[in-house]
């Protein structure tokens, strides 16, 4: 049975391939780089900027939450957030986030627990913020039905996300759990409360309309029209499509998300996918070279033991 599920599971991933390389080879490339050609360097250069600022929200975010409980600098969170997107870009999410760790550990001379549990809570303050995005957002824009199923998720998910911060600042890690584990939940509920949630969230917020604007100016550039309801509804399926990042920089999740988020809008594929391309060329290649400006030839130094533990 399971040597005929293997070969089964073989037929399928070749089938798979196979359409693939067929979509590929009929794929309008010609139309595509065409596009990309007669782009507007003025409003990708704008994009560029924006897209920048987003990324300064999202490290400014973090900021927020791990100086509550340990001293680090602005500067510092901010380099360790460009690592960590360009480390992404090069392999997948958990390796950007072990990047910007080490990165405030080292410089910092912070322990590994309370940066840790910043992190955890960076990562749910985002999904907070865009969850407040998909609630609000559609009262005020023209949406498909879709979008309106994932406003009321995103409400679903905004509560959780409150509950489970007021729910830490009261519940105590149980004495039978290991010491260590004890001191991880005791990080995550220090660093966690709601009142220390509001400005991270307000930051987040301002990040993920950056992205928006960032998108909508790629379109723009690319002179497909296009309205907000279709920039945003572009970043938000393709966000999503990316929430678990199975490639290096999401390059080909991103050329699929595309089409299927704008085709409701009257925009054709081969447009998609040069907007696509446009947008990774600017989310990819000048975070690359800022985050290895970051690191510097030497990378980062490993962290002594006796360093990482260091309040």
């Amino acid at each position: 049975m399971s040597a005929n599920r293997a070969a089964l599971r073989w037929v399928l991933t070749g089938l798979g391939a196979a359409l693939a390389v067929v979509a590929l080879v009929r794929f309008p490339w010609a139309l595509t780089f065409s596009l990309l050609a007669r782009a507007n360097p003025r409003i990708l250069w704008a994009a560029l900027l924006i897209n920048l600022t987003s990324l300064l929200f999202k490290g400014w975010s973090w900021h927020v939450l791990l100086r509550r409980v340990a001293p680090t600098r602005w500067r510092v969170a901010q380099e360790a957030n460009l690592v960590g997107a360009a480390v992404n870009n090069l392999s997948v999410s958990v390796m950007g986030e072990a990047a910007r760790i080490q990165y405030v550990v080292v410089r910092d001379f912070l322990p590994w627990s309370l940066v840790l549990a910043s992190v955890v809570w960076a990562r749910a303050v985002e999904a907070l913020a865009l969850a407040l995005f998909m609630v609000i957002a559609p009262s005020y824009l023209r949406l498909p039905p879709l979008l309106h199923g994932l406003q009321i998720g995103g409400g679903i998910l905004l509560a959780l996300l409150i509950a489970g911060a007021w729910s830490g600042r009261w519940v105590r890690p149980p004495r039978l759990f290991p010491e260590r584990i004890r001191e991880h939940l005791k990080a995550l509920a220090a660093i966690g409360s709601p009142s220390r949630l509001f400005v991270p969230a307000l930051l987040g917020v301002a990040n993920w309309g950056a992205q928006w604007a960032t998108y909508h100016l790629c379109l723009l550039a690319l002179h497909i029209p296009i309205t907000l309801e279709g920039s945003f509804t572009a970043l938000i399926i393709t966000n999503l499509g990316i929430t678990f990042r199975i490639v290096p920089g999401n390059i080909g999740v991103t050329q699929a998300a595309m089409p299927l988020a704008l085709l409701p809008f009257g925009v054709r594929a081969h447009e998609a996918v040069a907007a696509a391309l446009a947008l990774q060329g600017i989310q990819i290649l000048p975070v690359l070279l800022l985050g290895s400006g970051a690191v510097g030839w030497r990378g980062i130094a490993p962290v002594p033991s006796s360093t990482a533990r260091r309040p």
